[in-house]
């Protein structure tokens, strides 16, 4: 018996913008992260939380004396916590999830 081919849709799974947008280059990238202090900003979005619990334990068992500090934030995420993490950071770490 002959299947019947079945439709796919296929929707763009890119959300809506909230807020300004604003485009900016890529920030430079460290060679390692061995040593440096890491920001970890969490925009209270539903398992946002988990996922950078485990990209901070990683991180941990990846290189040496890597230095962890979390931010909680909102959506949008606060200039002057980002501008905070910029300013005790060497490297930040956002996450966005649902």
């Amino acid at each position: 018996m002959a299947s019947t081919p079945s439709k796919l849709s296929v929707m763009h799974p890119v959300a809506a913008l909230e807020g300004a947008g604003i485009e900016t280059d890529i920030a430079p990238r460290p060679t390692s992260l061995d040593g440096l202090k890491v920001g970890l900003i969490w925009n209270r979005k539903r398992g946002g939380d988990a996922i950078l619990e485990q990209v901070g334990t990683m991180l941990r068992d990846r290189f040496s004396d890597v230095r962890l500090t979390t931010y909680e934030g909102s959506i949008p995420t606060p200039s002057d916590m980002l501008d905070r993490a910029a300013e005790e950071c060497d490297v930040v770490v956002g996450s966005s999830s649902d």
